[in-house]
């Protein structure tokens, strides 16, 4: 049982990951947390005289995805309304904001693991599960984390009145970006528990966050199923294929899911009834109707549009407006084409290049969090990266702090005993 005086530290990196994930959850002088956070962590990027080289790989692809972005608004003469610049800006801000949460994590855990970085990301959407909750139940704790909210962000005192008789409204977050942060939560844990030797109490904790998480978001926006469903896969792919697997574990967090979903199922019809109709609309059309899909999902369809000029298919538009569709592929080859479409995912996946590691039990967290992104963009415009950042951080602390001068270490040692061998 850690002590009070270890864990205090940890509550450090665990609010600045939670604000890192919800910038939008604090106002900094009318911005969100990550316009300040991203300079601070710029600032001391630099003071550590840039120690990373493949900061540098990520910072040109940055500036290459934005030149693409760029060059569709040029040509076609457009106004974006200024979201080339702004979607940049903020991934570098979230960028730089990792760093700061990476040198925090191995600041009080010296040699923390890949598990330890995850949980802290788990821990942080399991607060902001808890914040939504309480909102609901509680209107005092709803006015004052109200009050802390970004201004004029895009969730406002009105927005949440106006939705929350329909749908949990979390702390500086809603909607499908809440559902879909949920998600990743469901994902890590289906990774730790594959990979994570827990102890019973450890086990227990988990899964039963895993339930709230999963609850929680499912009530804020049912693309926590979507995430549900990848960790799942994710436990499919591992178990099979993976030999260091903690298989036995594995089936128990299944099993024991499935009796945790039915007391979790208890505990929303207490305390959501008014949601259940349409959280569990899914469920209800393919136990019922066999028809695995609700109302929304049987129009999408619909939704997928296509340019029919073949200007537009390649380079799009160069407009970011929204015009009737929700789905991501159509949105982003309508404002930048094939060529911007394949900038937005190819970018994503040389992060996770670059985060490759001999281990690809440990690579498919990363690539779990790209397949999300891709059955996301089904639904509505959005990546992972800022998962994909820590990601990144995380490996590039260990390669340089941990690792290199190990491999140091030991070839030292190793010319030594030659000298002295030769000696002899």
């Amino acid at each position: 049982m850690p002590k009070l005086k270890q864990v205090l530290p940890m509550l450090v990196p665990l609010l600045v990951t939670f604000y890192y994930i919800y910038p939008q959850a604090l106002d900094v002088r009318g911005s969100s947390f990550i316009s300040l956070s991203g300079l601070i962590g710029l600032a001391i990027y630099a003071y550590h005289r840039f120690p990373f080289r493949e900061v540098v790989y990520v910072m040109v692809a940055t500036f290459a995805l934005f030149l693409i972005f760029y060059t569709s608004v040029w040509y076609n003469g457009a106004d974006d309304g200024g979201f080339s610049f702004d979607y940049v800006k903020s991934r570098i801000a979230w960028f730089f904001t990792a760093y700061i949460i990476m040198l925090l994590i191995f600041k009080i855990h010296k040699k923390p693991t890949l598990n330890t970085v995850l949980l802290y990301i788990i821990g942080a959407i399991a607060l902001q599960s808890l914040c939504a909750f309480l909102m609901y139940i509680s209107d005092p704790v709803k006015e004052f984390l109200i009050s802390l909210q970004m201004e004029g962000g895009e969730y406002t005192e009105e927005i949440m009145e106006e939705a929350g008789g329909q749908r949990l409204l979390g702390y500086g977050i809603g909607f499908f970006g809440a559902g879909a942060i949920s998600g990743i939560a469901l994902i890590l844990l289906s990774y730790l528990f594959m990979r994570m030797k827990l102890t019973t109490k450890e086990f227990i904790i988990l899964a039963t966050l895993y339930v709230f998480i999963f609850y929680i978001g499912l009530f804020m926006a049912r693309t926590t199923i979507v995430g549900m469903a990848v960790g799942f896969a994710l436990i499919a792919v591992l178990y099979l294929w993976d030999n260091r697997a903690v298989k036995k574990q594995a089936k128990t967090f299944v099993i024991a899911a499935a009796f945790l979903m039915v007391a979790g199922y208890t505990f929303a019809m207490f305390y959501f009834s008014s949601f259940t109709d349409w959280a569990f609309e899914l469920f209800t059309n393919l136990f019922v109707h066999g028809r695995l899909e609700t109302k929304f999902s049987s129009g999408l369809s619909q939704m997928f549009l296509i340019p029919t000029k073949f200007s537009e298919l390649i380079i799009g538009q160069g407009t970011a407006t929204f015009f009737g569709t929700d789905v991501g592929y159509s949105r982003l080859l309508f404002f930048s084409g094939i060529i911007g479409t394949l900038g937005f995912f190819v970018y994503q996946l040389y992060i996770i290049k670059l985060s490759l590691t001999k281990d690809w039990g440990v690579n498919m967290v990363a690539i779990s969090m790209f397949v999300y992104t891709l059955a996301l963009n089904v639904k509505g415009l959005i990546d992972l990266n800022l998962i994909l950042y820590i990601i990144f951080f995380y490996f590039m602390f260990y390669k340089y702090y941990v690792y290199m001068p190990n491999l140091y270490a030991k070839s030292k040692i190793k010319m030594k005993r030659k000298s002295i061998s030769n000696k002899i």
